[in-house]
């Protein structure tokens, strides 16, 4: 077991600070000025709180997407506002701590100053005393609140002001008396859906405010919400207790939920052990609901069935909430295969959804990615045009709710770089940054200098302020042929990963640490080969044909499609004996996600042809699944 790095000790360097300094310039630092009935005039949690009759607002999406919407009193559509706008700020404040910048904090400050003037008696939320703790429909009285705690919590550890905290445990406290425990039942309501069923997140706040304040009464309410979800009929019922103890029980609801309510049976477990036996059977079912680019199902539910690298498409929003699973159970567990996971989800699936020059996203995308036009695949023309599929800085017409989840993504990808473990530090990730501490009272300081992923060699630079013993714990990845430490070379012929312990004293250290991968042929649930090397999955470039179909009204900013050019590349396939002609090639003047390559033979039947593969991350169309000719 490990503890979590405060957000305002690690601050991201090299392409990390650039990457958080692009999503701030772009349609993350502008997401107001985009959707300003959304996110400014809707004011949620305070003068405009739900009174039951509401007259319907814009929301996030398209009113015409669904004629259900325009019905008097749909109430269970009302909280959407709440989930985009917390969900925005959570990340927007998450980078402005990172990234120390002034104007961001400013903002950031103001926020909270408007936030916190909303509060009554202790509550924080969207709806109006009459309805407060009372509805008894579909709702998102717990959902509101877990996605704009969030962000609150992120606040008061980069600012560490104690008035922030005193706040949010006044509202957690307020949530314990409007649900008091044992008393009443949150989730037995008539309309169990989509804002009832997000909200048993709110365990997650519950568990920050315990690993804080170390009061165990947030913890035990978090055990028993999460109880109590398991015990009434839920439309999202697959990480429910009985369901779970089913081990033949296969994964049918909608994915973000699923992958979300995880984090709820991990806080179960942390308190009794019937509940690890659970998890333990879960996560092992988890690779059955993975594509190659470790993405987990998720368009939109996932219906029983297992990844499809063509055929299966995936949400930002879900792969925002499997990564902050991911990092919950490596801070519970200890285990750095879980930190392989989120690197790998984050370097191939969540870069591969972004834009590789605008800023946008795709709401949804598959691996196998032959078109962007609304449609999953270029065969698929007799379903209904979908709008999550193409590339855009809002999403409007769908749901806003993939955009403010990529603002999510790397601040807590780069939080969960470092841990602290009973006897020092644990490099649970790789990358460019410095985290500003303390060990045994002696203020340390550990900088990471690196490229990685595309250069897989980094520098760890330590310094104390007066000598101190700890160690330092290194994940050798399972990906690696070897790992070499300051010339020590540790091989890994297992291919598992694990951990390397300098034990040592430290005052003005270097470590200079080099990683060896070879090309891997893989093989996915489908049958089909894929290739990695190191932490990253390559793929076959499509060229593609762009249209630009809306120009937002703030400038810089588009919606667009991509079309295929060229579908017989669609069509090729690896023969085994080719295999040892595949060779990473460098390609410096290349963009900086395309430096890396492999090249290597491809057939389409009749003839064999040498093309050049790159990084999944930052691409179009590709082809990264392939039928294997004997």
């Amino acid at each position: 077991m490990s503890n979590r790095i405060k957000i305002g000790e690690i601050k991201p360097k090299g392409w990390l600070e650039t990457e958080l300094k692009e999503n701030m310039s772009g349609c993350i630092g502008h997401l107001d000025e985009l959707l300003p009935e959304l996110l400014v005039d809707h004011d949620i949690y305070g003068d405009d709180r739900l009174k039951g009759g509401d007259k319907l607002r814009k929301l996030g999406r398209n009113d015409n997407a669904a004629p259900e919407m325009q019905e008097e009193n749909k109430e269970q559509f009302y909280w959407w506002n709440s989930e985009s706008q917390s969900n925005w700020r959570d990340g927007y404040v998450r980078s402005a701590i990172m990234l120390e910048d002034q104007t961001y904090i400013k903002q950031t400050k103001a926020y909270l100053e408007k936030i916190f003037s909303t509060q009554e008696n202790g509550y924080l939320g969207i709806y109006d005393e009459k309805l407060r703790f009372r509805c008894t429909g579909e709702n998102g009285e717990l959902w509101a609140q877990s996605s704009l705690f969030r962000g609150l919590l992120a606040c008061y550890e980069g600012f560490q002001d104690e008035s922030i905290l005193d706040r949010i445990c006044m509202a957690a406290d307020c949530i314990m008396k409007g649900y008091p425990q044992e008393q009443s039942h949150p989730f037995d309501v008539h309309e169990p859906f989509a804002g009832v069923g997000h909200g048993l997140t709110i365990v997650d706040s519950f568990e920050w405010l315990y690993e804080i304040t170390e009061n165990r009464a947030y913890l035990e309410y978090a055990v028993w919400l999460y109880e109590e979800y398991s015990a009434y009929m839920q439309s999202e019922c697959d990480i429910q207790i009985p369901n779970i103890r089913q081990p033949f029980y296969i994964f049918k609801g909608h994915a973000v939920h699923t992958f979300e309510h995880i984090r709820a049976l991990i806080i179960a477990a942390l308190e009794k052990e019937e509940y690890q036996i659970l998890l333990d059977q879960l996560m092992q079912k988890l690779p059955y609901y993975l594509t190659p680019s470790g993405a987990p199902i998720g368009d939109e539910w996932i219906a029983g069935r297992t990844a499809d690298a063509t055929w299966t498409g995936y949400e930002f929003c879900t792969l925002q909430e499997m990564l902050h699973t991911y990092e919950r159970m490596a801070v519970k567990t200890g285990d750095v295969v879980w930190n392989e996971r989120i690197e790998w989800l984050y370097f191939n699936a969540a870069e591969g959804m972004k834009h590789p020059t605008d800023s946008s996203i795709m709401y949804l995308k598959t691996d196998n990615c032959y078109t962007a036009d609304g449609y999953k695949n270029p065969d698929d023309k007799k379903q209904d045009w979908n709008p999550r599929y193409k590339y855009s800085p809002t999403h409007q017409d769908a749901a806003v709710c993939c955009v403010p989840n990529s603002g999510r993504i790397t601040p807590y990808y780069i939080q969960s770089l470092l841990h602290i473990v009973e006897d020092g530090y644990l490099a649970a990730g790789y990358g460019p940054y410095v985290y500003q501490g303390s060990y045994d009272h002696v203020p340390v300081r550990i900088e990471q200098t690196t490229s990685y992923p595309l250069d897989l060699h980094t520098i760890f630079y330590i310094k104390t302020a007066k000598p101190v013993r700890f160690s330092l714990h290194l994940r050798l990845p399972g990906w690696a042929k070897q790992m070499t430490v300051n010339g020590k070379v540790y091989e890994n012929t297992g291919a598992i990963c694990r951990e390397i312990v300098l034990d040592q004293e430290w005052k003005d250290e270097q470590i200079e640490i080099n990683f060896e991968a070879d090309i891997r042929f893989r093989t996915d649930f489908q049958h089909r080969t894929y290739l990695t090397c190191g932490p990253l999955l390559y793929c076959l470039e499509l060229p593609a044909k762009e249209e630009v179909t809306k120009e937002m009204w703030v400038p810089g900013f588009t919606e667009k499609e991509y079309h295929p050019l060229n579908r017989t590349l669609e069509e090729l396939a690896i023969a085994r004996e080719d295999w040892p002609e595949f060779k990473v090639v460098s390609d410096k003047a290349a963009h900086r996600w395309g430096e890396l390559r492999i090249t290597g033979i491809f057939t389409d039947g009749q003839e064999k042809k040498q093309i050049d593969m790159v990084p999944m991350a930052r691409t179009i169309l590709r082809k990264i699944t392939f039928l294997q000719k004997r």
